[in-house]
Parts: C-alpha cells; structure tokens; sequence
C-alpha cells in the first residue's frame, strides 16, 4: 500500500498522520502494517498479504477530519468517515494498491431531538442545507437518545432542518443551543455560521406537536386588525401586544410584539421584539432589557439589552392565535384569544377603513432621551385609552403597569395604573399566585397626534414626575 495524505484542495501535506490497517472482515487491527507518513505525507506499508483490508488515518488532532476522497479514492458521504466502521473496503491481490487520501480542518456538529416533553425522538431526519437552500450532504437520523452527529468542514453558514413525518403534527423547531419558535430552518429559520477552529457547536431540537382545536375556523385576516392584546384567559395576567406597522417588511408588513410576563424566579419581566408578518404567520426577535432606574434616576446608557429568544405567532382568525415561543426562560405554546382590539380596526370593522382622531394615538411612544422604556397605547373605543408602561422599578429590574381610562376633549387622560406580581414564567404559571396592585396615576397630555407629555404620582419609592414623549410607532391603516 502507498499513497499521501494532503490538504483538500491543495498540494500541502498533512504530517504526521498515522496510517492503521484493519481486517475488512473482523475489524480487528493489524498492528504490524501501522506506519507513519513522511514529512512530504507520503507513505508506504510492504509486506501486506492478499486479503480484504479497511484502513484509517489519524492525524493527531480532532480538528482534521475526512473530507471527500479515503482510501482507494473512494467517495465518503461526509460523516466524519473513520474507515474502521465506515469506509470502503480495500482488496489487496497480488499488486500495490494507492491510497491517497485529502483531509480536512473541520469541526463536530451534533445535537438532541426531543419533543416538547423532552423526550427523546428516534428515527428524526436531520437535514442540512447551503446559504442558498440547497440541500448539503448529508443527512442524519437520529438515534435511541434522540442523538445526531456530522463534520463541518467549511467555514460558511449551514441552515439545519430537523423532520419527523409521524406523527405529521409534529412541527419542525431547530435554534443552535436552545429551542426555536418554529423555525423551519429552510424557509424561515436563523443561519448558523461555523468558522475553523470553534468549539462543539450542538443544535437541539424540539418538535413540538401541534393540536389546533378542530372547531376553530382559519380564516386570512386583513393583517392591520391583528393588532392589539391577546392572552390566554386560563393565564390571566400575562399577555402579548401586537402592533402591524405602516411599513412593509422583506416579505409582508414589519410587526412589532410586546410581551408583559414573569421571569422564572417571580418578578415581572418584558420582552419587545421586531419581525415580520407574512400572510397569518408573524416572527420576531425578543430582546430583554435590565439595569435602568424609575423616573429621574433613568440613564439610557444603564439600559441592557440582550437578546431573549424567538416567537411565531399564527393567527388563525381575527380572534384567535397560537403562539410558539423559545428563549432564555424556556420553550413552549400557549392558544391566545384577542383582549383588545384598535378602534376602528375590529374584525367587525371594514378591511380597508382607515383610522383617525383619537384611535390614531394608537401605537409605542416613549422619550428619545430615555431610550430603555417607554408606553403602548390602544384607544380599544373612541376614547378609552388602555396603557402598557414598561420602565424599571427602584432596584433597576423590568417591571409593567397597566391602566384604563378615558381621553376627554382637551386631550387630557387620567389612569389608575396597577402592577402584577406572583406570576412564574412557563409551565410554573398558576394564575391563582398573580396578584393585582395599585400602584398610582398616570396622567397624559396629548399636544397632537406625535407628541404628548406624561406624569405620574405613586408611593415611595416611586414618588411623582413627568416627561415629554413622542411617537415611536405607526400603526398599519391609522392616520395621524
């Protein structure tokens, strides 16, 4: 046997690699015919009897590992192809036999399918594909464990689709390190970049299986009525508010979701998130932010933001969504009704009505000097006027109010606003454990339809104050 052992695509060899033999038949290793290659990555090995032979290359180091061509050029499917379990047979009868043999720098790519119980799933298609969508060789499935593992050669970005077709509920969720929000990964998922030299990178999928109850009409919706407040009323005191922007997106109109909830460990927690809505389906990106002080001790450059995670919300009709959801707190799906809708943009409500007067406050203001927090409001009748204020309590952790009231004809609205605590994020929701609070006032002057003023007054330590703030968001179909 001779041959060499060089850099895929170019003529530099790899040294030192040590070349082991083994029987085809037993896989028993021949320790007489191992040898090591040359500094040039040439090799010989003499002295081997006719027979059936598999032969394996270790180049010292877990970052080469087989590309494409293995002993007796003979082509690999890419799975990392050590020759002892996985390679072509070699038959040697009477004459040399060249082995030349291209390796690669490259890294181990695995991960866990399960479903949303966290139980394993065997028999699951792993399938990758290039930055252009095309399929890329290969795919895996996965075994008992719900395990899957393949090399990556190349440094460049590689979309991952994880598919089961029984049960066919089972919707296809792939994130790297953490559970997605449905990302099917070919049509709408998050590109995955591996350069050389990184560290084991897993992808963990869930497969969450979907049961749409069968008495619930889907029905297309004219996409500016998704906005408003859903919730779902076995959660009472958590919720998402949705806002269809007066702006296209790549691919349907850019939305912008609000998510008032609870971290794991009890306190209030809110997540705002930009994305797009495509026909009854909307993704978007969550971002939490931390670190800021209430009121007159608010630094901008205090506010940290990290990303959270993942949504898809599918809006079945008017009335009725399903949210899939993947972050830092954990994963799951919860079935929402509509709490609140835009006046002059419920279901019942024309398509093509546009709004004005005071429903045209609708949408996200806040004060561009306090970048970090800022109000949502929906005029949910001509005017009454539901707010969201997301801001930060005294000890710089996220907290939400909401209030109701009544816009009058000066421009003037005065509301009670209360905070909600007990809540636990996820499955340790009980909504018997969320408690309401008064906390204060909050009082709004509207100039116009772009610029209003606020303040408040509360107990200590939250005490009274007041802003200017402006117009952050437009609705879809409102006329300011």
């Amino acid at each position: 046997m001779e041959g060499w052992v060089r850099v895929h695509g170019h003529q530099y060899p790899v040294h030192p690699v040590t070349i082991r033999v083994f029987d085809a038949h037993t896989g028993e290793e021949l320790a007489g015919l191992r040898t090591e290659n040359r500094p040039d990555g040439t090799y010989d090995i003499t002295g081997v009897p006719d027979g059936d032979y598999k032969v394996h290359y270790d180049a010292h180091s877990s970052a080469w590992l087989y590309l494409d061509e293995l002993a007796g050029n003979t082509d690999c499917d890419n799975a990392g192809c050590n020759i002892q379990e996985l390679g072509a047979v070699i038959r040697i009868a009477g004459d040399s036999k060249t082995l030349n043999t291209n390796l690669m720098l490259g890294v181990p790519l695995g991960g866990t399918v399960t479903d949303d119980r966290h139980t394993p799933l065997q028999g699951v298609m792993v399938e990758f594909f290039d930055e252009q969508g095309e399929p890329h060789c290969c795919s895996r499935v996965t075994n008992e464990h719900g395990d899957w593992s393949r090399p990556v050669y190349f440094p460049a970005g590689y979309y991952v689709l994880a598919r089961y077709d029984e049960p066919s509920a089972y919707r296809p969720k792939v994130y790297p390190n953490k559970d997605c929000s449905g990302c099917d990964i070919v049509d709408v998922g998050t590109e995955i970049f591996y350069p050389y030299y990184t560290a084991y990178f897993g992808i963990n999928a869930k497969l969450v299986q979907v049961e749409p109850d069968p008495a619930i009409a889907i029905e297309d919706v004219a996409p500016q009525k998704y906005s408003g407040s859903w919730f779902n009323p076995e959660r009472d005191g958590e919720g998402f508010i949705v806002e269809v922007l007066d702006h296209p997106a790549a691919d349907g109109q850019e939305v912008v979701v609000f998510w008032f909830t609870y971290d794991p460990d009890g306190k209030q927690a809110w997540m705002v998130g930009t994305g797009s809505l495509t026909g009854r389906v909307a993704d978007v990106e969550f971002e939490i932010t931390s670190g800021a002080s209430f009121g007159a001790e608010f630094n901008a450059e205090d506010v940290v933001r990290e990303h959270w995670g993942g949504l898809r919300l599918e809006f079945l009709n008017c009335s009725r969504a399903q949210a899939q959801y993947a972050g830092d707190f954990g994963s799951g799906q919860l079935d929402l009704n509509r709490l609140s809708a835009i006046e002059g943009l419920d279901c019942d409500d024309p398509d093509g009505a546009v709004v004005s007067g005071n429903p045209a406050l609708s949408g996200a203001w806040f004060n561009s000097a306090r970048d970090g927090e800022g109000f949502i409001l929906e005029l949910v009748g001509e005017s009454e006027l539901l707010a969201y204020w997301f801001t930060y309590d005294s000890d710089g952790s996220p907290m939400w109010l909401l209030g109701l009231g009544e816009i009058d004809a000066a421009g003037q609205a005065v509301l009670n606003m209360q905070r909600a605590t007990g809540g636990r994020f996820g499955d340790r929701f009980d909504p018997q454990d969320v408690q309401l609070e008064d906390w204060g006032q909050v009082s709004f002057q509207f100039a116009d339809c772009s610029e209003a003023s606020y303040g408040w007054f509360a107990a200590a330590p939250y005490g009274s104050g007041g802003f200017d703030i402006g117009r952050l968001t437009v609705l879809k179909d409102t006329d300011c």
